[in-house]
């Protein structure tokens, strides 16, 4: 399906190979870049949340409950966006304070739908052109907020 295209896409672009077409290869063969740049991209203390930028374009904001929560995944969050760095390269390009303000505008006072969740808490998407958000909640409280941007 479309996912396996994409592993195996991403594995062209890299370089790599995995006889399984398995992206865990793909981050093994990595892992020592992916390495020096979770070691240097650390969450300043007190952060709730992060944006990711690749060549200067926002690719993804990240916004938590609580600083403990955003330290515990921040390491989870950051790895698929090096992988995506690594395989664009570096223009050198730095994404603006108002762009990533810009993103999450667009978001505020959408329509939320509610979507089925595997695990504890509701789950909720939003769409707008380019953006597609997600929100968790668990008992009532909002413990993560995501947009993913299309580029």
């Amino acid at each position: 399906g479309k996912v396996w295209e994409e592993v195996q896409r991403k594995q062209r672009s890299l370089g790599t190979d995995s006889p399984s077409s398995a992206l865990a290869d793909t981050f093994r063969d990595y892992e020592s870049r992916i390495g020096q740049f979770r070691d240097s991209l650390q969450p300043v203390e007190g952060a709730v949340g992060m944006v990711v930028a690749v060549n200067g374009k926002i690719v993804s904001i990240d916004l938590l409950d609580k600083p403990s929560t955003c330290q515990k995944v921040w390491g989870r969050l950051l790895t698929g966006f090096i992988l995506d760095a690594l395989e664009s390269g570096s223009s050198g390009q730095q994404a603006s304070t108002e762009n990533a303000e810009a993103i999450l505008a667009s978001i505020n006072g959408l329509p939320w739908e509610p979507v089925e969740t595997v695990g504890e808490g509701l789950d909720y998407r939003a769409e707008t052109e380019g953006v597609v958000a997600s929100a968790l909640t668990l008992d009532g409280h909002l413990i993560h907020t995501s947009a993913s941007v299309a580029v």
